[in-house]
């Protein structure tokens, strides 16, 4: 049994007639009796009386008639579903969350997103900056987020959208000493408890990046704090308990006792470049209209 016979028996039940239904099809009337016959045989019961007067359903015939059209309804459904899918505007696409910096970019993204392609479920994968490419290459996520820095290592499969350039700024509360002055001098922290996202050894990039900040400009300063989440050191630096470098970004904006000024020194390590990665060639359409999206919005700053 095939679909054609299904939809040959829906054309001369809803017909019944063997002219007309050849007809809507468009076949040779001789051809449409042999589907037909070949489908009663397959089914195991006549579906039509033929006679003079006619065509008429059997009982066999009326009952299949509702579960045909059911089944036809529902491939077609799928069919539209795979071609709403193919296209983007269905389905389900997981982005890497990479936690602060996301709140720069993607809120807008996804809104703009949302009102392109509402069809379509995002899922937020959180993932560290070291474990998106690899998130990316098992397929565990359709679009990934890397540093300008590691970019020139990227596979040639993939290809890579800026989506933030920002300064690195001093972030304090707002009753710190130094939330008088803009800007801030590097040197002027060398007392200060100096806080960093991550654990030594994992997902500690957030350290490194600021030990290689001092470091350039031979700097000597407190040894820094690892606390073990953002919302730790977002609490900590409200509560002028240390600060941190950091680019600012919306999602600390609530926080009203913390500040931000300018940092007096400059250098291509001040400034953060975050690029989205997607799958070149073979990859999901949802992805490559997101990162179309992406790319209409003008980067984050």
């Amino acid at each position: 049994m095939e679909l054609r016979h299904l939809r040959y028996f829906l054309a001369v039940a809803e017909t019944l007639s063997f002219r007309r239904a050849a007809e809507r099809l468009r076949v040779a009337q001789p051809a449409l009796s042999k589907q037909i016959r070949d489908l009663e045989q397959a089914v195991g019961a006549r579906l039509f009386d033929r006679n003079t007067a006619g065509v008429a359903l059997t009982d066999a015939g009326a009952a299949m008639l509702d579960e045909v059209r059911d089944v036809l309804e529902r491939v077609e459904m799928a069919a539209a579903a795979a071609r709403e899918a193919a296209a983007g505007r269905s389905g389900r696409l997981t982005i890497g969350n990479i936690g602060t910096l996301s709140a720069t970019f993607l809120p807008p993204a996804l809104s703009a997103f949302r009102n392109r392609y509402p069809g379509v479920e995002v899922n937020l994968r959180d993932l560290g900056l070291p474990e998106q490419l690899g998130g990316l290459r098992a397929g565990v996520i359709q679009v990934a987020f890397v540093l300008h820095d590691d970019a020139r290592r990227l596979p040639r499969e993939l290809d890579a959208a800026e989506v933030l350039n920002s300064r690195v700024t001093v972030a304090m509360g707002a009753d710190h000493p130094l939330a008088a002055r803009s800007p801030v001098s590097l040197a002027d922290l060398v007392t200060e408890q100096v806080l960093c996202v991550g654990e030594t050894g994992r997902n500690d990039l957030h350290r490194q990046r600021t030990q290689r900040i001092f470091a350039a400009r031979n700097i000597r300063h407190r040894p820094v704090k690892e606390v073990s989440s953002y919302e730790s050191m977002v609490a900590l630096v409200a509560g002028d308990h240390g600060v941190a470098l950091v680019v600012p970004t919306r999602s600390y904006r609530g926080v009203e006792r913390i500040v931000f000024r300018r940092i007096k020194e400059d250098g291509d390590d001040l400034v953060v470049r975050l690029l989205a990665v997607w799958r070149r060639t073979g990859g999901s359409q949802l992805a490559r209209n997101f990162v179309e999206v992406l790319r209409s919005l003008p980067p984050a700053a």
